[in-house]
């Protein structure tokens, strides 16, 4: 192939991460190069989040970016919003493909396409769309778990797509309507390429899903999944990227004590209030919340433990945030992703009244995201001087750094020791020694000396 510039941007969850993962896996074995998003490209791939109106705006903005940066380039849209609403991506430019959530699997097949049959001669925007006109001839082979790449140009620890889809009913959430009903890996294969990342001398791997508490297949719910995997590998570490807090059983915790599981977990809570839970629709109340994370914390020593949380849902009083308040202070997450209610089309919660006034569910994000702060200030405090595994992730160039993420989720760097020897995706055992705002990392790092 005439040398293609290609450019990706992932707006949303860890399962887009990996699927985009995927696709500039292929775009690179045809021979293409990889381009930061803001650099020109001949070719940008869009991936997209319905999650919150925020995510579907980012969007819009960085195509109007890319074909204002380049306008002879071609945008290709895809994932969740390209799937609930195609046409308003098509409507942002004459060079905008579309290509729907539900056949992302192909674009795994354009940049061998390309290959072939473009290879540099006429105009590629042409070319993409003769693609995807024999795409539509024949999408019964698209597989949902064909995200798989050999290896990661944008991510050093590879995550593994065990699940998709949701079965729940979440009054606020669309990602269900846009990644249809659950479905999930078949156990053995997870572990054939669980094999292979281990065998390649990656240090852990992530397993992602939209609901991996509604993973079965092959008589294994995740937990049994879980355990499976850790007793057929030998060496590889395991994180769980998000879990229900209903399902933090005593398989669950099991599975969890085990060494080789990574002490962090991500808790899908949104509200620390049991009435406004009721109107999410949620299948839990907040003493279920209180019991997961009390449960997780007895089986390791001190993991991180973050939530996901809703501020301002419709109907929620002054009394009722206060109570979710109250939870999360108690509990002493060590982070809280906190985001206003974003009214979701298709939900049941787009017609819920009353609303809560914007200017007052910002100044509870707000409180949040400062509660949020001084439990990863406390949570940091508690590890300085401890001794830690860390995964290498790169080398800066301009000086003797090495970034990397610790076994219990904090971004670390080492500074003045080179250890070139341990490649992106091997792991270290470092001390964590205080902290320091990074040039080479858009969070707090945390300075750590070699054990």
């Amino acid at each position: 192939m005439t040398l293609l510039r290609v450019a990706f941007q992932t707006l949303g969850c860890k399962l887009n991460q990996l699927e985009t993962e995927s696709v500039a896996d292929k775009f690179l074995d045809a021979g293409a190069e990889i381009v930061p998003f803001h650099v020109p490209a001949d070719l940008y791939v869009v991936n997209t989040c319905t999650v919150t109106s925020k995510a579907e705006q980012k969007a819009r903005h960085d195509i109007r970016a890319a074909l204002a940066r380049v306008p002879h380039a071609v945008v290709v849209a895809t994932g969740c919003y390209a799937q609930m609403e195609p046409a308003a991506l098509t409507a942002l430019g004459e060079r905008v493909i579309v290509i729907s959530g539900d056949l992302k699997a192909s674009l795994l097949s354009l940049a061998r396409w390309l290959s072939d049959n473009w290879q540099g001669h006429g105009e590629l925007f042409h070319a993409v769309l003769e693609w995807q006109a024999e795409l539509r001839g024949d999408t019964s082979s698209l597989d949902r778990f064909a995200f798989h790449p050999e290896r990661f140009a944008m991510h050093s620890r590879p995550a593994l797509k065990v699940q998709d889809g949701c079965n729940n009913r979440c009054s606020f959430c669309r990602v269900c309507l846009a990644r249809g009903p659950s479905v999930s890996l078949p156990a053995r294969e997870a572990l054939a390429r669980v094999r292979r990342l281990e065998e390649a001398g990656k240090a852990e791997v992530v397993l992602t899903g939209v609901n991996l508490a509604q993973y079965r297949s092959d008589g294994f719910d995740f937990s049994g999944l879980l355990s499976f995997l850790v007793e057929e590998t030998s060496s590889i570490k395991f994180r769980i990227s998000s879990y229900e807090p209903e399902r933090v059983d005593d398989a669950l915790l099991a599975a969890f004590a085990n060494p080789r599981v990574r002490p962090h977990m991500h808790l899908s809570v949104q509200a620390g209030c049991t009435d406004t839970l009721r109107r999410m629709a949620r299948p839990y109340g907040a003493e279920e919340v209180r019991r997961a994370v009390q449960a997780l914390r007895a089986v390791r020593d001190d993991p991180f433990l973050a939530a996901d949380i809703i501020a301002g849902f419709p109907g929620e009083t002054e009394t009722e945030f206060e109570s979710t308040f109250s939870l999360l202070s108690e509990l002493d997450f060590a982070w809280i992703h906190a985001f206003p209610f974003s009214p979701r089309p298709g939900t049941r919660a787009a017609a819920m009244r009353p609303h809560v006034p914007e200017r007052v569910a910002g100044a509870r994000v707000e409180r949040l995201l400062a509660l949020a702060g001084r439990g990863k200030a406390a949570y940091i405090g508690r590890w300085l001087g401890r001794e830690v595994e860390m995964v290498v992730e790169h080398e800066t160039a301009d000086a003797p750094r090495i970034i990397g993420t610790t076994e219990n989720y904090l971004k670390a760097e080492i500074i003045g020791n080179g250890n070139g020897d341990i490649p992106p995706g091997g792991a270290v055992r470092i001390v964590i020694q205080e902290e320091s705002r990074s040039r080479h990392a858009e969070i707090t790092a945390y300075r750590a000396a070699t054990a």
